[in-house]
């Protein structure tokens, strides 16, 4: 499991929802920074995808 990101309220649950298979992610569990990032390059994670 990657180290803890920063805080956010919805961890505990993010951590239960999320598919990401990247495990170096620094966004892993941060749902916003990960759609943002996501989104800027024109992509989907994989959770929005299923």
């Amino acid at each position: 499991m990657p180290p803890k990101p920063k805080d956010c309220p919805n961890q505990e649950e993010n951590e239960k929802r999320c598919t990401c298979t990247y495990e170096p992610c620094p966004r892993k569990y941060l749902c916003c920074e990960c759609v943002a990032y996501h989104r800027s390059l024109g992509q989907l994670p994989d959770c929005l995808q299923r």
